[in-house]
């Protein structure tokens, strides 16, 4: 067994009976607060499969609140997430849904209500000591497991947007391990995620976001062996 693995099968240090329905919770929580880029104020969550049967008991709705209030996974202010969320004035409602059997049991949708047009989803799955996979995000699918830095960027679709959002990584001598880029359903927007292999420097967020018809710029840190995500 690698420590690698040792890692998954313990999982995080934790605040919960669960490492799938606590900590993953948790981190699809805060993975959702990083994509909108502040504090929510106005969230739905949706527990699809093993979580709709079972989010109460096992405390994943005050996961969910406290990675949405930035906690992370050890955080005792998990177990009362629910009143700091009034404090924080960040309303949130649960409910049961159906995603269908392309999703693991343990998945989780999210849609964050923001303001002039910033609002935010996504759709992510528990998969097992703690660790995440983000399969939705604006619609549009994706597998990011947080194995690297990735970056989420929702712009424009104009012609000639990936060269230069690929030319300004290449400056900054990052290495670009997979990229994907697709049309927002329903919108005349694209949403392009990159991996890279190295650590993003903070002047990278500043100089994607000044491209022409870029509306958002999230760099999601890579998840270490035995380190807390984000």
């Amino acid at each position: 067994m690698t420590e690698d693995s040792a890692f998954r099968l313990l999982g995080p240090i934790m605040t919960g009976p669960s490492s799938s329905h606590t900590a993953g919770a948790v981190r699809i929580g805060r993975t959702a607060r990083l994509l909108y880029g502040k504090q929510p104020k106005i969230v739905h969550v949706y527990f699809h499969g093993s979580f709709a049967d079972t989010w109460r008991g096992h405390g994943s709705d005050k996961a969910v609140i406290g990675g949405l209030l930035g906690y992370k996974t050890f955080d005792e202010r998990i177990k009362e997430a629910d009143k700091h969320a009034e404090a924080a004035e960040m309303v949130v409602s649960f409910k049961k849904i159906n995603l269908g059997r392309a999703y693991h049991p343990n998945s989780i949708k999210i849609v964050i209500e923001g303001e002039k047009n910033d609002s935010v989803s996504l759709i992510a799955e528990s998969v097992g000591g703690g660790d995440i996979v983000i399969r939705e995000i604006m619609g549009f699918k994706t597998e990011i497991s947080g194995g690297r830095v990735t970056l989420i960027l929702r712009h424009m679709d104009f012609i000639g947007t990936l060269s230069k959002i690929t030319n300004i990584i290449s400056k900054f001598n990052l290495n670009i391990v997979s990229l994907k880029s697709k049309d927002i359903p329903n919108d005349e927007e694209a949403l392009t995620t990159i991996e890279i292999e190295q650590k993003a420097p903070n002047e990278l967020e500043e100089r994607l976001s000044k491209i022409r018809g870029m509306k958002m710029v999230r760099i999601l840190p890579k998840i270490t062996e035995g380190e807390e995500m984000f």
